[in-house]
This record gives C-alpha cells, sequence and structure tokens, in this order.
C-alpha cells in the first residue's frame, strides 16, 4: 500500500518509514501538521492514512474530514489519546482502526491487514 502518515513528533514518521518498507508498504508522504497532511493527500492520493490526533494547526481528525470530503481513504489513527472522547471523535470520521502509542510493529502490522481486509 501506499500510505501518508502524520505525528507532531518527527521520530514519528521516521519510524514508519523505517518499519512499513519491511511490512511491504511505501511510505509517499510524511506530514508534521494537519494542513501539511491534507496536501499530501492531495498530491500523493495514498491508499491509507495512519495519523496522531494532537497537531499543530489543524489536529489529525480534521484533516481526515478535509481529505475524505474530496476522496475516500481508510484510516489509522496512531495516539497517545484513550479517552472515550477522542475515541468517539475517531468512529465519528470513521476510523478504522485505533492504536495507542507507542505501537508496535505486529499490531501496526494487524492493524494495516484489517484494513485491507475491509
Amino acid at each position: 500500500m501506499r500510505i501518508a502518515v502524520a505525528d507532531r513528533e518527527a521520530h514519528v514518521p521516521q519510524s514508519f518509514r523505517r518499519i512499513l518498507p519491511l511490512l511491504g508498504h511505501q511510505v509517499v508522504a510524511a506530514a508534521a501538521t494537519g494542513a501539511e497532511l491534507v496536501e499530501a493527500c492531495r498530491r500523493e492520493a495514498p491508499d491509507l492514512v495512519i495519523t496522531d490526533i494532537k497537531m499543530p494547526d489543524m489536529d489529525g481528525l480534521e484533516a481526515v474530514r478535509a481529505i475524505r470530503a474530496e476522496r475516500p481513504v481508510p484510516v489509522i489513527v496512531v495516539t497517545g489519546y484513550q479517552d472515550r472522547a477522542h475515541r468517539a471523535r475517531a468512529q465519528g470520521e470513521e476510523v478504522l482502526v485505533y492504536l495507542l502509542k507507542p505501537v508496535k510493529r505486529a499490531d501496526l502490522e494487524a492493524a494495516i491487514a484489517r484494513v485491507q481486509g475491509e
């Protein structure tokens, strides 16, 4: 899959750039803000978006809404927020998988397999 990743913490997209190719996927864009993610998805048309919720300028779920207004794409949220309010917002944006940081490779692999099975 061609994947766009976003997180305000630079080490997270770097980690995805290392792990995802080992799982047979390509990182086509990495963003640090919601606005960057939206623009990257316009430019690259990824098969999957993996994003954090809390980011500068536009949070990840607002970015997902903007991206999906232009074209449908499955989403995995990777975040440190485990409260019900954030999970409910993610469900409202039809996020397929909600993972808590730190993400283990096996959990990421299972999440992507789930997305591919949808």
